[in-house]
């Protein structure tokens, strides 16, 4: 198909923002953020699971603390009740009053353990409080940053729709004055992922790359410049670059 040198224009200038709006569109669904914002993700979740981690052995030496500080109480209550009976020794024997002496002994030895113990299990707590708290401090960071990229991404989305937008509506003139043959071309190849229409610089299709035979060529050398051609293999719009 033969077109005018204004329609020539015109669908150049449709070739350039049809390449234009793929490209817009591909970083719209792809934005280059992406990625940072999905291993940002994983790493909060990684976080997460160390989190629960980290509290789980904060509550395991809590619990440790608590029951030792139970068992302590318990021993205690019995050094009590057998000072009350040795303190108040009716019907007790030198023997009974000896036996009394080494049971409450051996209570407050047991104290000595659990109070040790309970020492070493508190010095354990802390360290394990610094590691929760550590966590906890870096997933407010990993989180402060996903929230950054996430806005920008969203930013740039929009902006992008808008560009897109901008972009169609400027095709809109270039459309209005090609033939409605060659328009129909242009679109059918851009829904099978094409541009639309390409320039030809050289005997091959510059939209797939199909070499064009040389009797072909060389027709399109002696023709017309705005003659219009469809290529055999994707059915692109081609034209030879005057």
């Amino acid at each position: 198909m033969l077109i005018t040198d204004s329609q020539r224009t015109a669908l150049q200038t449709l070739i350039e923002l049809t390449a234009n709006g793929r490209a817009l569109q591909f970083e719209h669904d792809n934005p280059k953020r992406a990625e940072e914002l999905k291993e940002l993700v994983a790493r909060h979740k990684e976080l997460g699971e160390r989190r629960t981690e980290a509290a789980a052995v904060v509550e395991g030496h809590q619990q440790a603390i608590d029951e030792a500080t139970r068992l302590i109480e318990a021993q205690r209550s019995k050094i009590e009740k057998k000072t009350a009976e040795l303190n108040d020794g009716t019907g007790l024997t030198s023997r009974d009053m000896v036996n009394l002496q080494e049971e409450i002994a051996g209570h407050e030895a047991r104290i000595s353990e659990l109070e040790e113990s309970q020492l070493d299990e508190m010095e354990k707590l802390e360290a394990a409080e610094g590691e929760l708290a550590a966590v906890d401090d870096r997933i407010a960071e990993v989180t402060a940053s996903g929230k950054e990229v996430q806005t920008a991404v969203k930013d740039r989305k929009a902006e992008l729709r808008e560009r897109i937008a901008e972009n169609e509506s400027a095709a809109s003139g270039p459309r209005s004055e090609m033939p409605q043959q060659l328009l129909t071309a242009f679109d059918a190849n851009v829904r099978q992922g094409g541009p639309g229409a390409a320039l030809l610089t050289g005997p091959n299709c510059q939209a797939c790359g199909q070499e064009i035979g040389g009797a072909v060529w060389h027709g399109m050398l002696g023709a017309d410049a705005n003659e219009t051609y469809e290529c055999e293999e994707c059915e692109a719009v081609l034209l030879r670059r005057s």
